[in-house]
């Protein structure tokens, strides 16, 4: 009896750690770098700032750049 129960635990704790590991883990560390990225540019746009549509384009692309490079110094992405 007192086995199954430690069999049991042991398979609810690698259960928990998988479940962390890829989709807790992940989801977070992409919900921080939307904020550290993205959001700023958001609010810039916000602000009443007139930008033209190549300024736009820049600044897109470069948010991306800055967004995929976040996600891969948390090795999410390759």
């Amino acid at each position: 009896m007192k086995g199954k129960i430690i069999i049991i635990v042991i398979i609810a704790a690698l259960l928990g750690g998988v479940f962390y590991w890829f989709q807790w883990r992940p989801a977070q560390i992409r919900k921080e770098c939307n904020q550290k990225t993205i959001e700023p540019m958001l609010n810039q746009f916000k602000s009443g700032d007139t930008v033209s549509f190549e300024q736009s384009n820049a600044l897109s692309n470069m948010v991306q750049l800055f967004y995929k490079s976040c996600l891969y110094k948390y090795g999410l992405e390759k």
